[in-house]
């Protein structure tokens, strides 16, 4: 088997556990939506507005936690083997520190609702939802540095199995606590809060166990490292993390205003609109997963010094992404009525939908590439560079283009003029990315560069 063979292989084999624990982590959302909605549609509403809030700030939490998958990756082909579990605990105590800032945000933006949204009892119910949310950012930090560290040892699979059961478990928590069965009290659409709080405990509670009992950390005192940090690696670790946290928190701001900006248009324009968002949401979550399979490998071949290597995956990669992105594509045109009307059976919300599905089809293709060639930057460690770019492209080239094509003067396309913004910046994103890239891989002090590093 060549090595091109043996890569896409190895790709492949990561991208699956990863594409599963993202997908399960989306469907517990949709558990939350689901439940609540059977309360009331105020319920509804009121998680619906804390998830659009929570979520922004707990990707940026999440982002900034990746950069231990190619910080591990490089360390483990190294065999720096005494090394890693102390990145670990820095990754840890990093967690623990970022993910109790994001709860005091995320509570102190609730704790203003009240006062910010016109319909009070909904705002309470996004208040209460969300204080719960909060107590569950610092697990959440831990949780996700055990997460990205399995997932950098090519032990993918574990923490899979365990976001399934958790996924699983959500179901009951959330009825117990929404409906108030066992003799607990009827909580509503803040029980979904409390449902979310309790599985991310055993996220973290699951993931560290996993970890000391399958991996190198068995023998090591972790926490003791924990509380005592080996502070470079904190420095590194929040110094590659941030730019990253700070571009998936570009993209996913990016979506909620525009979904502000379609409000304008009417309910039909809007929910055409959530509709095509959700499937090219769901369609995303493969060429993402394989990004950060991307990131890993990358990383691999760095640690292990072999930049050919590194080179040869990064762009495998891209081409691995825009393969399944046509393969996308081609499902979203053939399928367009067919599947809005899965969601509505509305025929002027069908006919919306599918007309926006077209644009989502598009910039399927530019947005696989680009977060390809992103996941293959963060494996070099290149993430500042990323950041700029993402914003550049998703604000003030996709955004601005978007709004003007939407309600220009001579133009006055609605939502397909936001589509088409998305297309354009998406577009831009992906060659600015791709060419950095090339700039990147053809370097030959990389090696020298990530040693340095690595040795710190």
């Amino acid at each position: 088997m060549t090595f091109k063979a043996q890569e896409v292989k190895a790709i492949i084999r990561l991208t699956l556990p990863i594409l599963a624990t993202q997908l399960a982590q989306i469907g517990m959302g949709t558990i939350d939506t689901i439940m609540s909605g059977y309360v009331s549609t105020r319920d509804l509403a009121g998680v619906a507005i804390g998830t659009a809030i929570w979520t922004p700030i707990w990707m940026l939490l999440a982002g900034i936690l990746v950069a231990l998958s190619p910080m591990t990756a490089q360390m483990n082909a190294a065999r720096q083997r005494d090394a890693m579990p102390r990145l670990l605990a820095a990754a840890i105590y990093l967690g623990l520190v970022a993910g109790a800032l994001a709860g005091i945000i995320v509570a102190a933006i609730a704790y203003s609702l009240p006062s910010i949204i016109e319909d009070t009892a909904t705002a309470i119910i996004a208040r209460d939802y969300l204080y719960f949310i909060a107590l569950g950012m610092p697990p959440s930090g831990i949780y996700l540095a055990y997460r990205f560290y399995a997932e950098a040892v090519n032990h993918a699979v574990f923490p899979m199995r365990i976001m399934l059961v958790a996924l699983l478990l959500n179901i009951p928590l959330n009825y117990i606590f929404v409906y108030g069965a066992l003799g607990m009290p009827e909580m509503g659409g803040p029980g979904c809060g409390v449902g979310s709080l309790l599985v991310i405990l055993f996220l973290m509670v699951a993931n560290a166990w996993d970890t000391r009992q399958r991996r190198i950390t068995k023998e090591f005192p972790l926490w003791e490292h924990v509380r005592h940090p080996n502070m470079e690696y904190v420095k590194d670790l929040f110094r590659i993390g941030m730019p990253i946290g700070i571009a998936i928190f570009f993209e996913v701001s990016l979506f909620t205003v525009i979904a502000l900006l379609i409000t304008d248009l009417g309910p039909t324009v809007v929910a055409g609109h959530q509709v095509a968002l959700n499937i090219s949401s769901l369609t995303f979550m493969i060429p993402l997963s394989a990004g950060m399979a991307l990131t890993v490998r990358v990383g691999h071949h760095l640690g292990s010094k072999d930049i050919i290597a590194a080179r040869t995956t990064a762009w495998l990669g891209v081409k691995l992404n825009f393969g399944l992105a046509l393969f996308n594509a081609t499902i979203i045109v053939l399928g367009a009525s067919y599947i809005a009307g899965l969601y509505s059976p509305d025929p002027l919300v069908v006919a919306v939908a599918s007309s926006l599905m077209i644009y989502a089809a598009i910039f399927q293709i530019s947005d696989a590439a680009q977060i390809a060639a992103a996941g293959a930057l963060r494996g070099y460690r290149d993430t500042v560079a990323v950041m700029i770019i993402t914003f550049v492209a998703y604000w003030l080239i996709g955004l601005t283009s978007g709004y003007w094509l939407a309600y220009g003067e001579s133009t006055q396309l609605g939502a397909k003029g936001f589509w088409m913004g998305l297309v354009i910046g998406l577009s831009c994103a992906a060659i600015a990315l791709c060419w950095r890239l090339y700039l990147i891989s053809q370097r030959p002090e990389v090696i020298s560069t990530e040693e340095k590093a690595l040795n710190n």
